[in-house]
């Protein structure tokens, strides 16, 4: 019987730029309504489980047909997206089986991220695990991949010197506004999101000594809670027009269909000359890339960031081995995982499939006799199965799943048995 294989298609910074990315979010609520309607419960994927953040966007599935289904999610992201599938192709990647394990738990090491060791991933990683959306997608081998990927960050993080004194992308961001303005103690801030960035965000410009701190958030009940935990301030959604004229520093960290803030909004406001400093950490972008040209205006997103803390990413690279190795070692774990549970399932299907037609063939010899001789018939034909079935079966609990002749018994046998029909897999790849 063969098992789904494991396979991610996803965009994030290492293949496609910032207007791009931009161009292929998909709200993460239609994302969990088309795995579900379009891929789970119509038998593309098995399983499926997608990962949001700022700088990716990826969905884990295990499909019996991965090429198929592979090809099916780029054409989802091209219709929710509107753009061409073979754009959309091109600023995707498509991994299988263990390469697309060793990459999850790679992110959730920090060594796909742009700062080496960052330990916001693993939180986001975690977030992606336990979001109630996967209870209808997410079944035993995803649970156990993502469980895998977080113990393996946690590993990574204290086993090795590989995230000592790497910044998130936050905090580096806070470091380079501080620079530009030339200290924080004198600025005022106000932080438009209440999330997972937003709160970092502005827990870090509070820690960083800015003089006053305003937050915003489309669900006032949190951005009370957050504003509350750092002595900070709160205003309404509405009101942040008139908020703008007062700060120096807006950061830009909700999920919105639309631009935050745009030139025009600046020309009608009554700010004087004084700088306007905005930090954009949203995707999509909260403020309007044009906001750039203004002469009172410096505008910093997540390429600047990126471009910022590329420099520091080779002191930490120097750990990255050690990093690697043990992300190697937890993706062979995992693989002896699901190899000894892949002959577990083909155990139960060859007999499950042998007894039944045992059974069928005993009610195809009896047709017309007492019920007594077709009982014994059918004892017979069972038992006659189950000692036909001895010698294989303990050839399959006994197999190495690690050894060639293992793999090749586990994933051959059941065709001597007639369950090709079953699935096999696609050949070649996306």
């Amino acid at each position: 019987m063969w098992m789904g294989e494991i396979l991610v298609v996803g965009t994030s910074q290492s293949v496609a730029p910032l207007d791009v990315r931009e161009q292929l979010h998909v709200e993460l609520g239609e994302v969990y309504l088309a795995l579900g309607e379009r891929f789970v419960d119509r038998g593309v994927f098995e399983e499926a489980v997608p990962l949001s953040t700022c700088g990716r966007l990826e969905l884990y599935g295990v499909s019996r047909k991965p090429e198929r289904a592979a090809k099916l999610l780029i054409r989802m992201l091209a219709e929710r997206t509107g753009l061409d599938r073979s754009h959309v192709r091109s600023h995707v990647y498509v991994l299988r089986g263990a390469t697309a394990v060793r990459h999850l738990l790679r992110v959730a090491s920090g060594l796909d991220s742009v700062v080496h060791g960052e330990a916001q991933i693993l939180g986001q990683v975690r977030d992606a695990a336990l979001d109630p959306r996967n209870a209808a997608t997410k079944g035993p081998v995803l649970h156990r991949l993502f469980d895998t990927a977080l113990a393996t960050g946690k590993m990574v993080r204290t086993q090795t010197d590989i995230g000592r004194g790497a910044a998130s992308l936050a905090s580096a961001s806070v470091e380079m506004v501080r620079r530009e303005v030339g200290g924080l103690g004198e600025v005022s801030a106000l932080v438009v999101g209440a999330g997972h960035t937003g709160s970092l965000i502005a827990r870090i410009l509070k820690k960083a000594g800015v003089g006053r701190l305003v937050v915003a958030n489309r669900t006032p009940e949190a951005a009370h809670a957050l504003a509350a935990s750092l002595e900070a301030e709160v205003v309404g959604m509405d009101d942040l027009a008139s908020e703008v004229e007062r700060v120096d520093l807006v950061v830009g960290a909700v999920t919105l269909d639309s631009h935050l803030l745009s030139p025009i909004d600046l020309a009608q406001s009554r700010r004087t000359d004084r700088p306007l400093y905005l930090l954009d950490l949203a995707h999509p972008r909260n403020f309007d890339p044009a906001l750039a040209d203004l002469s009172n205006v410096v505008l910093f997103d997540l390429e600047h960031v990126f471009a910022r803390v590329e420099a520091g990413r080779a002191g930490r690279a120097a750990h990255a081995p050690k990093a690697e190795r043990l992300v190697k070692a937890q993706a062979l774990v995992f693989e002896e995982w699901r190899m000894s549970r892949r002959s577990v399932d083909t155990v139960k299907a060859v007999r499950a499939h042998v007894l039944s037609l045992a059974n069928d063939e005993a009610e195809r010899l009896t047709q017309g006799h007492s019920p007594e001789e077709r009982e014994k018939m059918r004892l017979f034909a069972r038992s006659l199965a189950r000692t036909l079935l001895h010698a294989p079966t303990v050839a399959l609990r006994s197999a190495d799943p690690e050894s060639p002749e293992g793999r090749f018994l586990i994933e051959r046998l059941p065709a001597l048995f007639g369950l090709d029909e079953l699935g096999a897999p696609d050949a070649g790849k996306e």
